[in-house]
């Protein structure tokens, strides 16, 4: 009798315990997908908390990538890219869903173009190339579409000849083949931009204030430097040959500091003519030619789409 009496708490003490703890497991599958729905609506922030209470309440659920994966896009979204970052790299560490870590790569490259200088994100995309997370047809998709980020990468630092060579490795059976070709060609338009030469804006500046800012297309700051240096120059002469030593000291210490942004001005404006020249060729580039990959949760697959800005 006390046998059977122990063993019935037993089992009612076992019945106590485990249910919250079923219970908790039943209630935490609806949060990811109330977080997906919150994501599809553009709601962000509140995709990520539901998605961290999934995260929470199953940490060993099969679809904590999934999780995670939401999470790097919707801190993506907001901006917060150092998080992205680390989502999209729990992603790609994992080994259960290979299919989503296939996506995480492109999304961390992503983060890591806007985090980083440009060198990390060639980087990145150079190991994606010499080192593809997957083998046979899988690898050469992964090469191809390596090169391709890289090229467009190369392209937008204005190192046109090395964007060309990457384009030109792009298998021309591949999705994107097309596209590389047709770039490889266009990039070497490129070499061809009335680009000014810094040093020579200097120079010039330096001979006759305005001049290295006619020099670099920029007759309105030539227009300024010349003038106000002329007339601080001309105020400073006729202090010296008034012997107003006070006055020619001011004006001297203002003419000297004018002189000298003079020339940086000249210099900075001549870098800022180029890279707008070079910013205005790769937008040309990009509406014409630019391909978009991404990833379709409907057809849970890869495509590609034309990326056009009015």
């Amino acid at each position: 009798m006390i046998i059977r009496r122990a063993f019935l708490i037993l089992i009612l003490f076992l019945i106590l315990v485990m249910s919250p703890l079923a219970l908790k497991a039943e209630q935490a599958g609806p949060y990811l997908d109330f977080a997906n729905s919150l994501f599809e609506q553009k709601d962000y922030y509140r995709a990520v908390t539901e998605a961290k209470r999934f995260l929470f309440l199953k940490p060993d659920d099969p679809r904590r990538a999934e999780a995670h994966l939401l999470m790097g896009r919707s801190y993506f979204q907001i901006r917060q890219y150092a998080r992205a970052k680390k989502a999209f790299t729990a992603v790609i560490e994992q080994k259960e869903r290979p299919d989503l870590k296939a996506e995480a790569i492109w999304e961390l490259g992503r983060c890591i173009e806007i985090l980083g200088p440009g060198s990390e994100a060639a980087n990145y995309y150079r190991r994606l190339i010499d080192d593809p997370p997957y083998s046979d047809n899988e690898a050469a998709e992964f090469q191809n579409r390596a090169r391709y980020k890289l090229g467009w990468l190369l392209l937008e630092q204005g190192r046109f000849v090395q964007s060309r060579q990457i384009f030109s490795s792009i298998n021309p059976e591949h999705a994107l083949g097309d596209s590389a070709a047709r770039l490889s060609e266009a990039v070497l338009e490129g070499r061809e931009l009335p680009l000014v030469s810094p040093t020579t804006a200097g120079i010039l500046s330096a001979a006759l204030p305005g001049a290295g800012q006619l020099y670099s297309h920029r007759p309105v700051d030539a227009a300024l430097a010349f003038g106000l240096n002329a007339a601080f120059l001309w105020g400073t002469v006729e202090a010296y040959n008034g012997e107003s030593w006070a006055v020619f000291t001011l004006l001297g210490l203002i003419e000297t500091a004018l002189y000298g942004g003079n020339i940086y001005n000249a210099v900075n404006g001549s870098h800022i003519h180029n890279k707008k020249l070079r910013e205005d060729f790769v937008e040309r580039l990009r509406r014409k030619h630019m391909l978009r990959l991404g990833y379709s949760r409907v057809s849970k697959g890869a495509y590609l789409s034309w990326a056009l800005k009015y």
